[in-house]
């Protein structure tokens, strides 16, 4: 019997065109919107894989509901909308696609660092509301990147890329926060978490969202913080605390913040973020590039065919649980 796949929205066509030309039946949500719980729950009772968004909740009355699935490969590298140990308890391989997105995130955190900094939406601002009379000596004045410090919150794939970047562009000094020291070529030193807050120009944050990084950057840490600290986020919105950043925007505690996660996403267009002068938001468009959205589409589709042939996925996160 023909294997089915369903795609929860709609991507760049070729991982669907690989799956189909490996003989899988393909169907893709119509729907201009993410699909409700209920709707996909419901969806994924007729087909053996799924290629799912971060924002599919993916949860234990889910996986017990569609145990008969073969593999669900999520099309992003986190996986936190996942429960991956139910997933493994019911032998049902997880993929993800990390690595392919890896240059796309790291160009928009740097274009964050650069926009926030040089105060680029404030002076767009200016002159779309005719406030832009004459070239002023002291008007839009930000700070530079060259010579500064980055600090790095999470020293993976996507925050070595941009130290890499920020160190051979701008001759930045890079300290970071990890679990362990990473070998690099940058000179880059592994500090503790108060130390990196304290002497950073710029913060860039790289962590996968769990219990232990939910709301890790607050008030106390941004009290830390020099005053013309630049805050970017690119990993997930819930690692700050949004309602503390906010606070620290207005009352100038930090320079700026440059965001490209929310908590929630989206963003209410009457959220505060959207009203300040200092606050960068994008609609998470870190992997937004037709390579890295067409790299997404092909290794999430090889992950399907792995899982339904029973081979080791490409990208595999929950391989340790269920290899022997």
């Amino acid at each position: 019997m023909q294997k089915k796949v369903f795609i929860t929205r709609s991507i760049l066509p070729d991982g669907a065109e690989l799956l189909r030309a490996r003989g899988y039946k393909v169907d893709v949500s119509e729907l201009d919107r993410p699909m409700t719980y209920e709707e996909l729950k419901s969806k994924a009772h007729g087909y053996d894989a799924l290629i799912t968004m971060l924002n599919d909740r993916i949860d234990e009355a889910f996986l017990k509901s569609n145990s008969h699935l073969k593999v669900i490969s999520n099309y992003a590298v986190g996986f936190n909308n996942i429960d991956i140990k139910m997933a493994s308890s019911l032998k049902i391989p997880i993929g993800n696609t990390p690595d392919v997105l890896t240059e796309a995130t790291a160009e928009v955190a740097l274009g964050l660092m650069i926009a926030a900094s040089r105060n680029f939406l404030s002076a767009e601002r200016s002159g779309e509301q005719g406030q832009w009379k004459n070239w002023h000596p002291t008007e839009h004045l930000g700070f530079a990147l060259s010579g500064k410090t980055l600090g790095v919150v999470g020293f993976g794939r996507i925050g070595l890329r941009l130290a890499s970047m920020c160190a051979r562009a701008f001759n930045m000094k890079i300290i970071y926060v990890a679990n362990s020291e990473k070998e690099n070529s940058l000179a880059a030193i592994k500090v503790e978490l108060s130390e990196l807050l304290s002497k950073s120009d710029f913060i860039s944050l790289h962590l996968p969202l769990n219990c232990t990084t939910k709301n890790m950057i607050g008030k106390a840490e941004f009290d830390s913080m020099k005053k013309n600290a630049v805050l970017v986020n690119t990993a997930r919105g819930e690692i700050v605390d949004q309602a503390a950043l906010i606070k620290a925007l207005k009352e100038n505690t930090i320079f700026a913040a440059g965001l490209d996660v929310t908590d929630p996403e989206p963003l209410p267009i009457e959220n505060e973020l959207f009203k300040l002068k200092n606050a960068i938001v994008l609609p998470h468009i870190g992997s937004a590039t037709y390579e890295a959205r067409r790299a997404m589409s092909i290794l999430a589709a090889k992950n399907i065919i792995a899982g339904l042939e029973d081979h080791e996925l490409e990208a595999w996160v929950n391989k340790k649980d269920l290899l022997p």
